[in-house]
Order: C-alpha cells, then sequence, then structure tokens
C-alpha cells in the first residue's frame, strides 16, 4: 500500500489511534497494518506512543496519552498536572500526571512523559470531561486529594506541594467521602491534618 495513501486515510483516527484500528481503516490485518505505521514512523509521518498505539503527529495534546495509554483500563489528569490546570501552582509540570484505576506506570514518549498511578478503585472518581478531545481531568478539590493521598508513597514525587493557591470556590466538603475511602489510618489522619491546616490558613 502507498504511504501516503495510508497516511491520509490514518487522518481520519486523529489525533490517537490504535493499530487494530488502523488496520480497519486501511482494510488490512493487523500485522501488515503495524507493518506499514512503522514505515510512517520511520518517515516521521505518525508518532509511536507505545506497543500498538500511535498518534497522528507530534502536536498532540499531551494531556490527551494517559486515557490512550492506560487502555483498556481508565485514566484522568490529575496531581500536580491538575493542579497546574485548575490554576493552583506556578510552575508547568514536565511530566503530564494522572491516577489510573489500573497500574502505576510511566511511559516515555516523543511528545511527554506520562506518569500514571494506580488509586484505590473506590477512589477513581471526582473528574470531568473538559475540552474538544474530551480530556478526563480532576477537579480542583479532587486534584488537591490525590496528591495528598500519595504524598507517603516511596517514590517522594508529591512531597514538594508548597504555595498553593485555591480557587474562591474551593469546596473542603467535597473531601469528605474520599477521605472515608482510605484504610490506611496515618494516612487518612494525615490527609484530615493537611486540609485542616489550609481551611483554617
Amino acid at each position: 500500500m502507498n504511504l501516503l495513501s495510508a497516511h491520509q486515510k490514518l487522518k481520519q483516527l486523529e489525533p490517537t489511534f490504535f493499530t487494530k484500528d488502523a488496520a480497519m481503516v486501511l482494510g488490512v490485518t493487523d500485522k501488515y497494518a503495524a507493518i506499514i505505521l512503522a514505515r510512517l514512523e520511520k518517515q516521521q509521518a505518525i508518532v509511536h506512543l507505545a506497543r500498538g498505539r500511535w498518534a497522528y503527529s507530534d502536536s498532540v495534546d499531551p494531556l490527551i496519552l494517559p486515557s490512550i495509554l492506560a487502555f483498556p483500563m481508565k485514566a484522568y489528569v490529575s496531581l500536580y498536572s491538575a493542579l497546574y490546570y485548575r490554576g493552583m501552582i506556578d510552575q508547568i509540570p514536565s511530566t503530564v500526571f494522572a491516577i489510573s484505576n489500573g497500574k502505576t506506570k510511566i511511559f516515555e514518549t516523543p511528545i511527554a512523559k506520562i506518569s500514571i498511578h494506580s488509586i484505590n478503585p473506590f477512589l477513581f472518581t471526582g473528574y470531568e470531561m473538559i475540552g474538544k478531545n474530551c480530556i478526563l481531568m480532576a477537579t480542583a478539590e479532587k486534584a488537591l486529594f490525590d496528591t495528598l493521598y500519595l504524598m507517603p508513597a516511596k517514590s517522594n514525587l508529591f512531597k514538594r506541594l508548597t504555595e498553593l493557591e485555591l480557587p474562591d470556590d474551593f469546596n473542603f466538603s467535597h473531601f469528605k467521602p474520599w477521605i472515608k475511602q482510605v484504610k490506611n489510618k496515618s494516612r487518612r489522619v494525615m490527609i484530615e491534618n493537611k486540609l485542616k491546616a489550609m481551611s483554617v490558613a
């Protein structure tokens, strides 16, 4: 198959797609589609994100990548990335952070580094769809909760939460049902104490 023709057909799948999606659009087997995609990547016409996952170009919004890379599990943008998006921190994170109901994974893609963190399935909530790409994004409250929840993690990634600016409509009552789902007592008390200090600041 002509690579230019294949690239044009793949445009209907942008911004991101799976090998099986490409095979369906191109009318070929998954195996042959993988060969075509590898050739297109070599010509820098498309971007290889991870096994079986592709982006039509390197101008893709990095915030859509967690959902693609976590598939078939779900993921929403949270932690420092959502805190920045919600205007609660000033520093732009160099990594896109997300929460998943699957495993913790890190992806080094040509577009961005994606850091996906696992959470208790009962806490996989507190997000909404934003933008034309329907990106799953944590609310301001859930982004803060997720960050506090992962503060004790061995990675030490989320211990540097400083100079936090809470939105005018920030609602501390949203935390109550989430805190009830935290089974570890020391972690639960830590979150409660952090939130109490913030609420009276």
